[in-house]
């Protein structure tokens, strides 16, 4: 998987081996995306910037913040402060985020930009398992009651702690 990333530019390699995120998850976008193609736009209509189409599909739809999937997903909520650079912006943004905004802070403040936070990891997954439930052919849809029979460390249970361990990427696999 590493070497299909360093191939992809995912990753870039240390001079000693070891491999680093190219970029972290923050709240800066990518200028690209500042100027889509018409062609990448179902409407073909203006604006181009993804950030502003995501924050007038937020204000004019209503659709729910950032908080508000957090609340419902049980999860700890962003506070105001952690977002006060919008509350100068109106439309009180601070306390009612774009998703796609809030998702990006929360793997910035939560995970240093390593890797999602709960919010953005959750939706992510349960789009995954979404597709996975939804192709007839995959192995949720023909084997549904399957469950791994590899050893675990709990007897029983097996989890991706497991997994990685007899992938050998653990800590404990790689001497570290």
């Amino acid at each position: 998987v590493v070497h299909d990333a360093l191939d992809q530019g995912v990753f870039e390699p240390f001079g000693d081996g070891q491999v680093k995120p190219n970029k972290k998850i923050d709240t800066k976008i990518s200028s690209p995306l500042f100027t889509l193609p018409l062609g990448a736009i179902a409407s073909h209509d203006m604006p181009t910037s993804l950030p502003q189409r995501s924050l007038m599909r937020h204000l004019t739809w209503q659709l729910p913040s950032g908080q508000a999937i957090a609340r419902a997903m049980r999860t700890t909520v962003l506070s105001p402060q952690n977002l006060a650079e919008l509350a100068p912006l109106g439309q009180n943004l601070d306390r009612s985020t774009p998703l796609f905004y809030y998702v990006l802070k929360e793997a910035e403040i939560i995970a240093d930009g390593l890797r999602l936070g709960p919010v953005g990891g959750r939706i992510v997954a349960e789009v995954f398992l979404g597709l996975l439930r939804a192709d007839p052919a995959s192995y949720m849809s023909v084997q549904p009651d399957w469950r791994p029979t590899l050893p675990g460390r709990a007897a029983g249970e097996f989890g991706m702690v497991d997994l990685l361990r007899i992938a050998a990427v653990d800590p404990g696999s790689r001497g570290q």
